[in-house]
């Protein structure tokens, strides 16, 4: 939770401070990348990092994303040697309002599929996110977002939930 309020308090300052002058609306645009990090140290469990990184086409005038995400995993557990993952597959986000020209809320969703470590145990990813993209200059963005991540154990292993809070920024041309 430390971690986080600076990075909180960082979203919310940049989100004051970008003028609407700078900003341009998301309509106006043809592609996004994004990328994000998380970092989550459970007590007597374990360290996770997750680099995740999103290219989509805009469609609809802002409306609709379609694209690829890929998320790199490294689980170290206390108790056991770490091991990496590699997830790939489609991903979708819709805008809610995507002519405004300082920030628009967004839900997305994308289906992984697993390699590295992980493909041993897991099959595949399944993800939620709803967030918000406040805009910063004319090609930028800042994501703030909450994710739920469903990774589908393959067989004879269970499926394995998580949820959290992640930053990013997404890159608008």
């Amino acid at each position: 939770m430390r971690m986080l309020l600076p990075g909180l308090a960082s979203v919310v300052l940049i989100g004051v401070l970008s003028s609407p002058v700078f900003a341009g609306p998301l309509e106006q645009k043809k592609y996004e990348t994004s990328f994000s990090f998380n970092y989550d140290d459970t007590d007597d469990f374990g360290k996770t990092i997750t680099l995740d990184g999103q290219f989509d086409w805009i469609l609809a005038k802002g409306r609709h994303e379609l694209g690829a995400k890929t998320s790199y995993l490294k689980f170290d557990p206390d108790d056991a040697p770490s091991s990496d993952a590699l997830l790939i597959g489609p991903a979708y986000t819709f805008n809610w309002s995507p002519s405004n020209e300082t920030a628009t809320g967004f839900v997305g969703a994308s289906y992984l599929f697993a390699s590295g470590d992980l493909g041993d145990t897991v099959d595949a990813a399944l993800e939620g996110t709803v967030g918000a993209k406040v805009f910063v200059g004319d090609s930028a963005d800042i994501r703030l977002e909450a994710y739920f991540r469903r990774l589908m154990g393959a067989s004879g292993f269970d499926d394995e939930d998580s949820m959290g809070v992640r930053i990013g920024l997404g890159i608008l041309f």
